[in-house]
């Protein structure tokens, strides 16, 4: 979905000092646009100024001159770097170092321009000596960078998206809106859950699999579904992987749920869901290989020392309804996250 960065903002407290700063050491160019606005050019991307308290707008909640920490690839050999920040009379903090950058390994070094924002200036670097010798570890290594890590075998066992929806109350509080699983369902039937579903090919994203499956369970438009986070990931039934969200669902009252899948919806408000305490049991997790395992490729054979393990459920029970599994994993994990005693719902 994104391509590039074209630009960012950094407020500062003397334009022109910066301005010096990053053209005579960093050889950047100075620009005015927009009836005297500033920015420094460098290759296709640009740094717009702000200067502190006559910012733009719009700006960010809380800008502040030297909270910037900002990696730049320099066009030339990071020792042609070095030699003209000590000829500028720059101080190198940190460095040579080797760090990582978004395609590969880097070399950089760590300077300070006059607000204090942290410059690193950096190269990209081939693979280490002895790699660099072997063409086929090389290519590997190329290949592995150009892909971000996941969790192995999601893809092949099932990938969910699934969304905790924060709902305005009549009263003005939030509340938590739950469906009951149709009792026509084939699995879970008469469960309460939260919305969601498995992920398709043209989901752009894991959000867009949850808002998507949320839209169609309970007939809302998608854009009245807000992203307002994400929550940890965690393994379901049969190392399925579930996404989980929180988002904001506006016009609950003109919702319509789909009867195939959705039996009744409720909602239940923060603040009470804040103050419940669920039960809490376990159960054992034994491994019993079927009949034909080859005992006789692993130490032990039918002895194997298999590690066992417990499993923790939750229960909330409120207003004669029951809340456990995954669905109250989730919701558990999500008031974990909320701020203490005294927060308002509102």
């Amino acid at each position: 979905m994104i391509d590039r960065l074209d630009h960012l903002v950094l407020t500062v407290r003397d334009l022109e000092a910066t301005c010096q700063f990053y053209e005579r050491v960093l050889g950047m160019q100075v620009v005015t646009f927009d009836h005297g606005r500033r920015a420094l050019h460098f290759g296709q991307q640009k740094i717009n100024l702000h200067l502190a308290g006559h910012e733009f707008e719009p700006k960010a909640r809380h800008p502040q001159p030297g909270s910037a920490d900002l990696c730049l690839i320099a066009a030339v050999p990071l020792e042609q770097v070095m030699e003209k920040l000590t000829a500028s009379g720059v101080a190198i903090e940190v460095g040579p170092v080797y760090r990582t950058g978004a395609a590969g390994p880097i070399r950089s070094v760590y300077v300070r321009d006059p607000d204090h924002n942290l410059i690193e200036v950096a190269e990209y670097v081939q693979a280490a000596e002895p790699l660099a010798k072997e063409a086929a570890v090389t290519e590997i290594s190329r290949v592995l960078q150009q892909r971000p890590p996941g969790i192995m075998g999601a893809q092949q066992v099932g990938e969910f998206g699934i969304l905790l929806p924060l709902v305005k109350m009549d009263d003005g509080k939030l509340g938590v809106l739950f469906e009951k699983r149709a009792s026509t369902m084939r699995r879970q039937a008469n469960e309460i859950c939260f919305p969601g579903g498995r992920a398709e090919k043209s989901d752009e994203s894991k959000w867009a699999t949850a808002r998507r499956e949320t839209s169609e369970e309970l007939g809302v438009p998608p854009e009245n579904i807000h992203f307002v986070g994400e929550l940890d990931w965690l393994t379901g039934p049969g190392r399925a992987v579930i996404y989980p969200f929180v988002g904001f669902v506006e016009g609950i009252a003109d919702m319509k749920p789909n009867p195939d899948e959705v039996g009744e919806v409720f909602v239940i408000s923060l603040e009470r869901l804040a103050a419940a305490k669920p039960s809490t049991y376990t159960s054992s997790l034994v491994t019993e290989p079927e009949e034909d395992f080859p005992y006789h490729l692993i130490p032990g054979g039918k002895r194997y020392p298999w590690r066992t393990g417990k499993v923790e459920h939750l229960f909330y029970e409120l207003d004669g309804r029951v809340i456990w599994g995954l669905t109250a994993r989730v919701l558990a994990h999500f008031l974990e996250r909320l701020p203490g005693e005294g927060w308002s719902c509102k």
